[in-house]
């Protein structure tokens, strides 16, 4: 049996610590993989083969329902036939102007098709601007222009070894690759799958040696099969923090369909100083991940922003084939894989809006449609004690192909909770540990959910990457602005690439086309209505240049996917120009007095309007005229109510927060706004700030 670890006596033991418990994780601790070899892309072939027939087909990622998405689409045919959408645009309810926020394209490349469909974009950009961008079964080198200066398969990771210590066979079903960029070492990771099978299935980690991607890689075999015969390992989704790498996969039943082959979702932490080094690389193992019993389907490991700093990581899990759900569930690993004391959290929390299944998505020769996959979650970014993720979703609506956003917040734990029965002493156990995962939800945590929609485009893929700089310190706000890529495609529109820009209040902006289509996407082995035109995009914000992001997405042209490598930068007013802590506009008002407030950790804020002769304006009881009416965009929803001689009182967690002050039952006059700071991070010299303020 292939059974890696041995866990005969570590079952034995988690079947005594989780008698009673509906959750439960183990844990492998300190596992360890020896460097494979080292390749060198100035020795890859220049010019090489790839095949394109059905067997150059991607593996589709697990969990897809294919009698729900048949059900979906079916039903949305009949929609479309009853009433047909019309080219009106955005569809939110107060979309920010479209000349306010931008994504202007600075410079970009078309790459042509590599071997395999769909595409599997994604992308990593360094300080000193070499990109790394990957597709499929092809890795490619830009310089800071964007030129190609080498492209080679993936299967060559397994060629030039001149380490032997845990060998890579010749490698001929590679899929799924990753690329992530660390701005702390300089450096380049890249993960990709090989094998669909328990026979073949391992999971290739490439370390650059140095900030050039064209030289030297510490290559390294990560098994596909790691806790049983007749599994092995599919769809990676990375993260990272300061000190380690997130993987996390999912572990299929061999044979079986999408739907019945699921077995679980499991994470890999991986010490990355280890593969920078070309060391043996040291690793923990997350799995028996599961809710009352029952695994827990695709964790999508979220990014930490706006830099990947921290030692602890968090990951998002839905209901991803379920036709309607709410359910949420919020992974977190506290610590770092040399500490020993890394453990795992669950969260259940509840959407307020519904997700679903997504349908298929149109194109403009409507015998084909594009496949959508399924709703789980598919990039997330985490920003201090914010956790905003992004799932394909169906529009209950007009069954249109759409993007939910999540917003979690109060993520931290209630201080002085323990978080688990067991002590950091149980790593001895022969690396083998077992814990009962605290609920950290109960400290708080709360989710504000949002469809972004369009009348005339359907959506998939989305990939999100943090805007905002890294404060400071601590103390110091943070702006959890955001930029995301998608593909799109529609009854008029071919399928392209495009990104939409989140600003630190929450609101959207309109979706820009960045790149249009030309053709419908038809590979002939693939049946009209079920073609394919992604499993994931790639973003990832410059980390030493504000506002600009590398991307890669799909867009159809001769019949194919073509990918889309491109440099974009954001305009935005409200982006150029950060705000101090406090910011009354606009004077003179009419109506709503706008309050803007910035702050770096929870706050408590009183307010107090006073006549220009000192008198404070207080109100018996609310009224339509007296009361101030919240319309908090980016935080978690606060009512400003007035209560005695208080005109108001905030209770706001760390960010960048909103309001408007209905002031329209005032009388024409001069007033003044006093706000006091009874709890957060304002200086001393700012507790008090008083603003004066005109209503005509």
């Amino acid at each position: 049996m292939k059974n890696l670890f041995g866990l005969l006596v570590f079952f034995c033991i988690s079947a005594n610590c989780f008698a009673q418990q509906k959750e439960a994780c183990s844990i492998i601790r300190d596992h360890k993989t020896p460097l494979s070899h080292i390749i060198d892309p100035a020795t890859a072939p220049t010019i090489w083969l790839m095949t394109a027939d059905e067997e150059s087909e991607m593996p589709m990622p697990t969990g897809i329902n294919e009698s729900l998405r048949k059900k979906i689409d079916a039903e949305r045919t009949i929609l479309l036939n009853k009433e047909r959408l019309q080219n009106r645009g955005i569809l939110n309810d107060n979309p920010t102007n479209p000349e306010s926020i931008k994504t202007q394209t600075q410079r970009s490349i078309e790459v042509p098709p590599g071997g395999g469909t769909p595409n599997d974009n994604h992308i990593a950009v360094g300080n000193d601007g070499k990109i790394v961008s990957v597709m499929n079964t092809v890795i490619r080198i830009h310089n800071d222009t964007g030129k190609i200066i080498r492209a080679f398969t993936l299967d060559f990771f397994a060629n030039n070894p001149n380490i032997k210590k845990e060998p890579i066979p010749t490698m001929n079903r590679t899929y799924d690759p990753r690329v992530i960029y660390d701005p702390y070492k300089d450096r380049y990771i890249v993960v990709f799958m090989h094998g669909t099978t328990d026979k073949n299935s391992f999971i290739v980690v490439g370390f650059s040696s140095t900030n050039d991607p064209a030289k030297p890689w510490f290559v390294y075999k990560v098994p596909g099969t790691p806790i049983q015969d007749s599994v092995w390992s599919d769809y990676p989704i990375v993260s990272q923090t300061k000190q380690d790498m997130f993987l996390t996969v999912n572990l299929l039943y061999n044979g079986s369909s999408w739907e019945e082959g699921f077995v679980e979702a499991v994470i890999w932490q991986i010490n990355k100083e280890d593969g920078f080094n070309g060391d043996t690389i040291h690793k923990n193992f997350f799995h028996n991940i599961k809710h009352k019993g029952v695994p827990i389907w695709s964790i999508c490991a979220i990014q930490n922003g706006p830099m990947p700093n921290g030692i602890d990581n968090y990951f998002l899990s839905v209901r991803p084939y379920s036709q309607k759900n709410d359910t949420v569930f919020v992974h977190r690993i506290t610590n770092s894989q040399k500490s020993g004391l890394a453990n795992y959290e669950l969260g259940i929390l509840k959407s307020p809006i519904k997700y679903g299944f997504p349908s298929s998505a149109l194109v403009p020769d409507t015998a084909f449609r594009l496949r959508t996959n399924d709703a789980r979650v598919l990039s997330g970014v985490r920003m201090g004690s914010q956790l905003h993720y992004f799932q394909n979703c169906i529009n209950f609506k007009t069954m249109q192909a759409h993007i939910m956003h999540g917003s979690i917040y109060n993520l931290t734990l209630p201080s002085g909770t323990m978080a688990f029965f067991s002590t950091p002493k149980d790593k001895d156990k022969k690396g083998m540990h077992a814990i009962a995962p605290k609920r950290w939800n109960e400290g708080g945590a709360e989710i504000k959910a949002y469809l972004y929609t369009n009348d005339s485009l359907d959506f998939g893929y989305p990939a999100v990457a943090a805007a905002g700089l890294e404060p400071n310190d601590e103390k110091s706000p943070l702006d959890p602005s955001m930029l995301i890529t998608s593909v799109f495609s529609g009854r008029k529109y071919f399928p392209g690439t495009g990104a939409f820009y989140i600003n630190r209040y929450g609101e959207h902006s309109n979706y820009q086309i960045l790149k249009k289509g030309q053709s419908i996407i038809n590979y002939t082995f693939i049946k009209p209505a079920e073609q394919r035109w992604g499993d994931y995009e790639g973003i990832q914000a410059k980390f030493n240049e504000k506002g600009v992001f590398y991307l890669v997405g799909s867009w159809g042209k001769t019949n194919s996917m073509f990918a889309y490598v491109a440099r974009v930068k954001l305009k935005d007013t409200v982006y150029d120009n950060p705000i101090a802590e406090v910011r009354v506009f606009p004077v003179p008002t009419t109506e709503n007095l706008q309050i803007e407030i910035q702050n770096g950790t929870a706050a408590i804020i009183k307010g107090q309007i006073f006549t220009a002769d000192g008198k404070l304006i207080t109100a018996k009881s609310p009224s339509a005229n007296q009361t101030a009416a919240s319309m908090l965009l980016s935080s978690v929803p606060t009512a400003l109510a007035i209560r005695g001689d208080e005109s108001f009182r905030l209770v706001l967690e760390p960010g960048t927060h909103r309001y408007a002050l209905h002031t329209l039952g005032l009388p024409k006059g001069i007033y003044i706004l006093r706000l006091e700071l009874t709890q957060g991070s304002w200086s001393a010299a700012s507790a008090i700030q008083s603003f004066k303020f005109i209503i005509q």
